[in-house]
């Protein structure tokens, strides 16, 4: 069975901590939904044993072009399926293991104090978005590419006028601009000495992975647009859940040690992203009793999934205690974010600097979210001290 889902535009009245009351009706009533993204229909899945079996089922495939984002362009592996698409993913992997996040760790350490001196400087009251949120994840992942702070500002800058555009032609412009932008860093990185991601992916050298220009432009490009915005992003949405929360944020002071798996909770919880990436079914598959056709689009539904009762004890309860190890916040399969590690530090980090540099830090007024992309606090105003 099916039902025609109206996605909301606006979180106007909305709680924060909520997912969307449509997307919740569809998983409350065990079937897929109907939506139309850009004039186009697409199917939604809402639980996780479904979200599961269309990000890992070979009937549903990444590399047939979707009608909404039509991206064709070399290296871009994130609409690729096995095995083409392994070999980008074997270019990048020592990058983003698990030892490696640890290494970067002390990178964003430093960065975070760097962010956390400016803000007690400029004395009590700020907004933790630009100022730590976003400027942490930022100035680490512009290291860990090998990117000076212009070259980052600006490509950011790009990719952020492609990720706000509201229709094709204006998408596809921007985005050809994006690139234009991107291979000329290629290039530049080509003939620079270094041992940063972007300099190895670039280079021409003895790696067992070659890549052409275009393609390495193409990876790189799906590692800016799957993880920049949306690291930082999450960033202040979980500092935002914290400070919202002060019996958990007690919690982990009463015990530090429970750090890594609040994380975890606090990626299972957030319901950051709305809609997941595309895919696009290469054969008739009959679920809950509705034929999805061949050359149909589907759209797994992360955050959804990851307030399936049946996969989740009281899944509406945030609570730092919990181990959600099988959450779906970095998707699941062969696309699993490769940046997930390296998120998980970003997060860590920030919260435990943000709260120890200042222990009674607090809310200082509504926090307005951001009324479309992704779900997160556009300002999250704070002070500290003594109360006035």
């Amino acid at each position: 069975m099916s039902t025609e889902v109206q996605q909301e535009t606006t979180p106007v009245g909305r709680c924060p901590f909520a997912i969307q009351d449509e997307q919740r009706a569809l998983l409350d009533s065990g079937v897929i939904g109907s939506y139309d993204l850009y004039g186009v229909k697409h199917w939604l899945l809402a639980s996780a044993e479904d979200v599961r079996l269309v990000t890992n089922d070979p009937r549903f495939s990444s590399a047939v072009p979707s009608e909404v984002l039509p991206i064709d362009r070399p290296g871009w592996f994130s609409g690729m399926d096995s095995p083409e698409h392994n070999r980008y993913r074997q270019k990048i992997a020592r990058d983003f293991t698990l030892r490696a996040a640890r290494k970067q760790e002390e990178i964003a350490i430093r960065v975070a104090n760097a962010c956390l001196d400016d803000i007690e400087a400029a004395g009590p009251g700020t907004d933790l978005i630009p100022g730590y949120a976003k400027r942490l994840p930022s100035e680490v992942i512009n290291e860990v590419y090998g990117l000076s702070e212009e070259e980052g500002a600006a490509l950011e800058a790009s990719m952020r006028a492609v990720v706000g555009a509201t229709d094709m032609a204006a998408i596809k412009t921007l985005s050809n601009e994006f690139f234009t932008h991107a291979v000329s860093l290629v290039r530049l990185k080509r003939d620079q000495q270094g041992d940063r991601l972007l300099h190895r992916l670039a280079e021409a050298g003895d790696d067992e992975v070659l890549l052409s220009e275009e393609e390495a432009t193409g990876v790189f490009a799906v590692l800016l647009f799957a993880g920049h915005d949306s690291v930082q992003q999450m960033v202040g949405y979980c500092l935002y859940a914290l400070l919202a929360h002060p019996e958990q944020q007690a919690a982990l002071r009463a015990n530090p040690d429970l750090i890594d798996g609040a994380v975890e909770e606090m990626l299972r919880y957030l319901p950051l992203n709305p809609l997941g990436v595309p895919r696009v079914c290469v054969e008739d598959v009959e679920l809950h009793g509705q034929t999805i056709k061949a050359g149909d689009n589907v759209i797994p539904l992360y955050s959804t999934a990851n307030r399936d009762p049946k996969a989740f004890d009281e899944p509406n309860t945030f609570d730092v205690t919990r181990r959600p190890e099988q959450h779906l916040a970095f998707g699941h399969g062969i696309h699993k974010c490769p940046g997930q590690h390296l998120a998980r530090v970003l997060i860590k980090v920030a919260a435990q600097r943000l709260f120890e540099r200042f222990p009674d830090i607090r809310l200082a007024g509504d926090v307005p979210m951001n009324p479309t992309g992704l779900f997160s606090p556009a300002e999250l105003q704070v002070t500290w001290g003594p109360a006035a």
